[in-house]
């Protein structure tokens, strides 16, 4: 696995490019120090390092009487919420029963242990259990692809608990990326996780994904819910671009279409300047 520090830098577009940096490669090992506790923990951590990497990258630095809050939480990125950008309290939630709150232990293998408290409920329907403005930052990474009946709620909630100027930090797939684009013209399903659950896996609270966005659709949204887009740009998961699709950004190119947006992964950053200005725009809402 390639693991250099500056090749990031490289591989994104970012619009301002003003992003406070982070030494990558204690970072990369910090992330991986907590994903020792199995093959298959480690495996997924190292395959999706790089959005971990660039999801902390664009995260605002935080001061100790702040609090950031990370939307399905699996505890890969969230001590590194602490320890590398500085927030006094990292709370977690995740898809659960309303009111309950469980407490996770995550353990790295250098020994330091991390406790947080998860928060239980349903982002498309509850109100989540927290004040108006009580959160600086809240990180979404990889949970609205999942999304099948109200993603606007979600994004009214996340207005609702930021502060005026507060960051939301959103990663989603890329349903337009360069893999997109040609399992396409194979005449294949762009998207990376269509597939129907059967059997036990239909009850777990991982649903395959219900809606797989393209990137010039991410401002739009975040507009609508009262968010100034600060950042879009897209990656890979890993820490390199995958080689599996050659030709497509010249075939783009050579038929005049931009390939700014071809990574896999969808990276934004909003910044709350006000309310919610659409709560059912029409072209997500029928």
């Amino acid at each position: 696995m390639k693991r250099g520090g500056s090749f990031l830098s490289k591989l994104f577009k970012t619009r301002p490019p003003a992003v406070t940096p982070l030494d990558s490669q204690a970072l990369q090992d910090y992330i991986l120090g907590f994903a020792s506790q199995s093959a298959d923990q480690a495996e997924y951590t190292s395959r999706h390092l790089g959005r971990f990497v660039r999801t902390l990258e664009l995260t605002p630095q935080g001061l100790e009487t702040e609090r950031v809050l990370e939307m399905g939480a699996y505890l890969q990125i969230t001590p590194a919420l602490r320890k590398f950008r500085g927030y006094g309290e990292v709370r977690g939630c995740y898809l659960g029963p309303l009111g309950k709150t469980d407490v996770k232990v995550a353990r790295s293998h250098s020994g330091e242990e991390f406790v947080c408290n998860i928060d239980l409920f349903n982002a498309e329907r509850d109100v989540f259990p927290y004040p108006d403005g009580h959160f600086s930052a809240v990180v979404c990474a990889e949970l609205l692809e999942h999304l099948g009946e109200d993603p606007m709620h979600m994004l009214s909630e996340v207005n609702r608990i930021l502060r005026t100027n507060g960051h939301f930090i959103l990663s989603t797939p890329n349903i337009c990326s360069f893999r997109g684009v040609s399992a396409v013209l194979r005449g294949e399903h762009p998207g990376v996780f269509q597939q129907f659950m059967r059997g036990r896996a239909a009850d777990l609270h991982e649903p395959r994904h219900a809606r797989e966005y393209a990137p010039r659709e991410i401002p739009r949204l975040l507009e609508a819910a009262g968010f100034e887009t600060d950042v879009l740009e897209t990656g890979p998961y890993a820490m390199e671009w995958p080689e599996t699709e050659p030709g497509i950004p010249e075939l783009l190119q050579k038929q005049g279409f931009s390939t700014d947006f071809g990574g896999e992964t969808i990276h934004a950053v909003g910044r709350k300047t006000g309310p919610v200005t659409n709560r059912y725009p029409h072209w997500l809402y029928e």
